[in-house]
């Protein structure tokens, strides 16, 4: 693999910067603070991203190469596989994804697997090697390699380590009771207390409990609002059947005077009826009573006779005949006098019947016409009536047959007159009782509410715990895996791998040393140790900074060729600063001929690295930064 082309948008204190990297040596010279390690940095995080996380640095990457002058902090780089293909790959660095390209600029991202939280992993997949061994073995920043007096031990120990453990930061010994231990304190167990495991259970615990409590709250929140709706629906329609319920006897009250007319009407018809049934029963007693007095005369004249017999038997018997005679006379003259009254007394009383019974027959006639007079108008008004409800009922139906059920509509229309304020009255107190009931679930929301207002906070809490947890867990699965790893992989390193590396290192030095050192071997006590000329071994802290460099560039590079798929560019940051001369034209000389097949970009602020590739007539390419 190496670098073909490399755009910086913003990054750092580098604004629109393009590169064109060549093949075998590049060196990218530029003056102390000119970006030389902004662009190192760049083109390690467009492969692996910009890290948030601060792994124990004062600031964290992406914080650190914000662009001073821009906002835009993105780039794009091309490279080519050893087996030829081509690919671009654009970043903006406040994302989590990078854009990867083929040769055909075709976006083929959702190709590679998603890490979650480095986003895609086109490197590992492309090269088999991942951040953290890309750093330790073809990155040599001026940090690692700069060192001061008083810290060979520590190098020696990173190079001990890296040969008995694969890492250069892991000593096995050291480090597997330092993992238990840091197991212990970082996480804890289930028989620990007060542990960050332990709490965070023990929080999620008590913050699930109480989860459950308000989903709980919730649930009936919802199904009370659920219920809501239902009241305010059912309240809009028995609001609805109230107003027509309303209308129906705002109507039968607003026609009922004119129907009172039309019944005092029929009680007047009514009234005269009888009147008249009254006169012709006068008509009928009128006649009775003539015959009656038809019936006293003929008793009359059949005691007048008796007189008139006795009057004759006293004339006849009675010597005075005298007597007799006035007797018969008063009794002829009482017989005249009651025949001619009795004749004019019914003269008088056949003219007051006659007068009577005519004044009787015209009042009937009247009643009558009146009567006929009085049921035209009651139908003709009662027809009208009828026909104005008919017509308002039927504007009152259209008005509410597309919003209320037409069984109910039906059953209003069908109410008498007399059942509507009753069923207005108990459609009034449904009405009341649902709307009683949706203040109380609005009471209840409202307390609700207040306790609900926590859920939020709750489920974040919970949220960020079961990271923790789950970090926690991952953390202890990590240090399980580790120190199993560790047992398992110390016995592998020192019967494969500890005497590849041993060889390729003694290669390496003895290459870059002139034949000095070519034996190197590892001690579980003292590290890393070396032959010297006497045949006797010691420690490799006892020699000179710029040998402790070579070891550690040789270890780095031998262990990168196990470890990638890919011939990885190596890039060094000012890593022969504590090379002499001698040792500078070793190193370069050793790093064209064994790693020729490796793009090299050396980082330097000196000439010493151009001048020597010239003295030794190796091709390179000079950039400036």
């Amino acid at each position: 693999m190496r670098f073909s082309h490399l755009k910086v948008n913003g990054f750092g204190k580098l604004v629109q910067k393009e590169l064109d990297l060549k093949p075998k040596i590049n060196i990218i010279y530029g003056d102390n603070e000119a970006g030389k390690s902004s662009l190192l940095k760049f083109l390690t995080s467009m492969l692996y991203g910009a890290s948030k996380n601060k792994n124990g640095k004062n600031i964290s990457d992406f914080d650190k190469y914000k662009p001073w002058k821009t906002e835009e902090f993105s780039g794009s780089l091309e490279y080519i596989l050893d087996n030829g293909e081509e690919f671009e790959v654009y970043r903006e660095f406040k994302k989590k994804n990078a854009s990867v390209y083929n040769s055909e600029k075709e976006d083929i991202s959702k190709t590679f697997k998603e890490n979650k939280t480095k986003g895609i992993a086109f490197v590992e997949e492309q090269t088999g090697i991942d951040e953290d061994t890309y750093m330790n073995t073809a990155i040599i920043e001026q940090e690692e390699v700069k060192l001061a007096q008083g810290s060979q031990n520590v190098i020696i120990q990173k190079i001990s380590n890296k040969v008995s453990s694969g890492d250069d930061n892991l000593s096995f010994k050291k480090t597997l009771a330092t993992l238990t231990k840091l197991q212990g304190e970082k996480v804890g167990t289930d028989r620990t207390q007060n542990k960050p495991i332990n709490i965070v259970n023990a929080d999620i615990k008590k913050l699930e409990e109480k989860r459950k409590y308000l989903e709980e709250i919730k649930e009936i929140q919802v199904s009370n609002n659920n219920e809501f709706e239902n009241f305010q629906k059912e309240i809009t329609i028995k609001d609805n059947e109230l107003k027509l319920l309303n209308e129906l006897k705002e109507l039968h009250d607003n026609y009922k005077l004119k129907y009172a007319e039309v019944e005092f009407n029929k009680k007047i018809e009514s009234e005269n009826n009888k009147k008249i049934e009254k006169l012709r029963e006068r008509l009928q007693d009128d006649k009775i009573e003539e015959r009656t007095d038809n019936k006293n005369l003929k008793f009359f004249w059949i005691l007048e006779g008796v007189l008139i017999f006795i009057s004759i038997l006293l004339f006849v018997l009675v010597s005075n005949k005298i007597f007799g005679i006035v007797a018969l006379l008063l009794s002829i003259l009482n017989i005249a006098y009651i025949f001619i009254k009795d004749k004019n007394i019914k003269k008088q009383i056949k003219e007051q019947e006659n007068k009577n019974q005519e004044d009787i027959l015209k009042e009937i006639n009247l009643l009558k016409k009146n009567n006929e007079e009085k049921s035209k108008e009651i139908n003709e008004n009662l027809n009208e009536l009828d026909r104005e409800v008919d017509i308002q009922k039927e504007k009152i139906y259209r008005n509410y047959k597309e919003i209320l059920d037409m069984s109910f509509i039906e059953k209003a229309f069908d109410k008498d007159i007399d059942e509507l304020p009753k069923a207005i009255i108990m459609q009034e107190k449904n009405i009341e009782k649902m709307k009683h009931n949706i203040h109380e679930i609005e009471f209840n929301n409202k307390t609700d509410n207040k306790q609900l207002e926590e859920l939020p906070s709750v489920i974040e809490k919970l949220d960020s715990l079961y990271e923790m947890q789950e970090e926690l867990n991952s953390l202890n699965n990590s240090y399980n895996i580790a120190k199993e790893c560790m047992e398992l992989a110390y016995d592998e390193v020192k019967k494969n791998i500890s005497p590849k590396f041993t060889e390729n290192l003694c290669k390496t030095i003895s290459a870059v040393s002139n034949n000095k050192y070519n034996v190197i071997k590892v001690s579980d006590e003292d590290g890393l140790v070396v032959q010297i000329d006497n045949g006797n071994y010691v420690p490799v802290d006892r020699l000179s900074i710029g040998t402790i460099d070579q070891m550690y560039l040789s270890l780095r590079l031998s262990s990168l060729k196990e470890l990638s798929v890919e011939n990885m560019p190596i890039i060094l940051d000012e890593a022969f600063a504590y090379f002499d001369n001698e040792r500078l034209k070793n190193i370069l000389e050793y790093l064209a001929k064994e790693y020729n097949n490796h793009q090299i970009l050396i980082f330097t602020c000196s000439n010493r690295e151009e001048a020597t590739l010239k003295s030794l007539n190796i091709d390179y390419t000079l950039h400036n930064c």
